[in-house]
């Protein structure tokens, strides 16, 4: 068979260059955690938990972007795309520094010969993820516009 490498088992993955497209909409926590079962699948269990750093880092930056936006200064109309700035250099720095390796490691190990996970669940829990982080967030703002801490005009 064309393209493929005896060295290494067959083994179910999901398509590491999808991880990294569906993480542009569900985060790079998304991604970082698929490629971490991934190398774990792999038998790489250092790039496992570099993987598992960028899913940590990736909730700390959520959450703390949470609790700290409503709290920005609103000082032009750039500071409305404070969020979607902070989401891209965040996404292009996982990409950069993690990311991007295993769609290089899976083509050199497996090429196209590995079974290809189904996307079902993954895309779920991540849409699931969004609507909770869109529930904390909406519940939190209007706790603190109730108690009087932030005003909206």
């Amino acid at each position: 068979m064309a393209g493929r490498n005896t060295k290494y088992p067959v083994i179910a993955l999901w398509n590491p260059i999808w991880t990294i497209i569906w993480s542009l909409l569900f985060s790079p926590v998304f991604g970082a955690f698929l490629q971490r079962t991934n190398w774990t699948e792999m038998g790489e269990p250092d790039k496992a938990n570099q993987s598992g750093i960028w899913v940590a880092l990736g909730l700390i930056f959520l959450g703390g972007y949470l609790f700290a936006e409503p709290f920005l200064p609103d000082a032009n109309d750039f500071s409305q795309y404070y969020f979607l700035i902070c989401w891209f250099i965040f996404y292009f720095l996982w990409l950069i520094f993690d990311g991007r390796f295993q769609v290089k490691a899976v083509a050199d190990r497996y090429g196209s010969d590995f079974h290809h996970k189904l996307w079902g669940k993954p895309l779920m829990l991540g849409a699931g993820g969004l609507l909770l982080w869109t529930a904390i967030s909406l519940t939190y703002i209007m706790g603190l516009v109730m108690m009087g801490f932030i005003k909206i005009d």
